[in-house]
């Protein structure tokens, strides 16, 4: 039997999520929402030692609409009147590939007159041989080794 190559495999665990609530008076614009999109650490890790930056690509009528965060919280507030899907770029502290992830997102909006909602979605981001000094970014913000095999077997 062959022995299998060393290898390491880690995982870190984020949120993505949002909540939205019904405005009680419309906006000049006409908006009827109150929203708030994250990112975020499961378990209130601090996932800033190893993610760079997140990026919220929104939908382009909103001003500014690439919003960039280099720091916890890494959240964008905003109102409008419809749900949308947008990319979220997350940036990592890594020198070799991978660099970032790109998360698909969808912002779901309560219906007029009902109640607010929050939406959490848990994401495992799982590194392959990382190298020593990422692994130990992801591990410091709670990441966890998966699996370990050193050749023998």
């Amino acid at each position: 039997m062959a022995a299998s190559p060393d290898y390491v495999q880690v995982q870190a665990k984020l949120e993505l999520g949002h909540t939205a609530s019904c405005r009680k008076k419309l906006t000049p614009e006409g908006f009827t929402h109150d929203w708030k999109v994250f990112v975020r650490g499961s378990d209130h890790n601090d996932i800033s030692h190893f993610v760079e930056k997140v990026i919220f690509n929104l939908h382009e009528s909103f001003p500014n609409p690439k919003r960039a965060f280099t720091a916890p919280p890494y959240e964008v507030k905003e109102c409008g009147y419809g749900t949308f899907s947008f990319p979220i770029d997350i940036y990592f502290r890594n020198k070799e590939e991978p660099k970032k992830v790109t998360i698909q997102y969808d912002l779901i909006l309560p219906a007029l007159g009902c109640s607010p909602i929050t939406n959490i979605r848990s994401e495992a981001l799982k590194f392959l041989n990382p190298p020593d000094e990422f692994k130990q970014k992801v591990l410091k913000a709670g990441g966890e080794v998966l699996d370990h095999r050193n050749g023998i077997g």
